[in-house]
């Protein structure tokens, strides 16, 4: 039965993931749509570089809001450990959603939005380790990658500190970190050449 109930909590989450906020307020604002320009993702970097601030802070709102909601669900529907797994589904519904041709974002929001339902805790220092490397460097993308590689040992001490069984939360974070990796090894290339967009 709790395998059923995991399953059930992945395909919900993906489905939610699948809302690409980026598409909709393009599309809504600008009549546009923002895999054409940039980096062709939908997340709230490239709508800041194509459409500036508001297009991105409302972008960035609805990320975070579908990916807390689908922990949220999974939580309900299957405890601490159905919202984990609803965390990795919801990011991989943002990457590869099924409603706009697979192409969507980079799944930073939608991290934000599930730390924020089971380990708003960590919210605060994952954040600043997001914000000095782009306050030092002005590259959001290395802020990103290192709030990532960050976050799997956060929650490995997160669990330590609760007491929580740290095996499946765990695992459900490094997912999330291999996902988020993956999805801005274009960033590490051109980080390591010196050739990636600053802000």
């Amino acid at each position: 039965m709790t395998v059923i109930k995991y399953l059930l909590c992945a395909v919900l989450a993906y489905l939610l993931g699948s809302i690409s906020t980026g598409v909709l307020v393009s599309r809504a604002l600008f009549h546009d749509d923002v895999r054409q320009h940039g980096s062709g993702g939908t997340g709230a970097t490239n709508m800041l570089r194509t459409y500036r601030l508001k297009a991105a802070l409302l972008t960035f709102a609805g990320d975070s809001a579908k990916a807390a909601a689908a922990a949220l669900l999974g939580r309900s529907l299957a405890g601490f450990g159905g919202g984990c797994v609803a965390a990795v589904f919801v990011v991989v519904g943002h990457m590869w959603p099924l409603f706009f041709g697979f192409r969507g974002g980079k799944g930073i929001a939608c991290s934000v939005g599930t730390l924020a339902v089971l380990y708003p805790i960590l919210l605060l220092p994952l954040a600043a380790l997001w914000a000095l490397p782009v306050l030092l460097t002005r590259y959001i993308s290395l802020g990103s990658i290192t709030a990532a590689l960050a976050m799997t040992p956060a929650v490995w001490l997160w669990c330590g500190r609760t007491g929580q069984p740290a095996a499946l939360p765990v695992l459900c974070a490094a997912c999330c970190t291999l996902l988020i990796l993956w999805a801005h090894r274009g960033n590490i290339a051109r980080l390591a050449h010196g050739q990636e967009n600053k802000l």
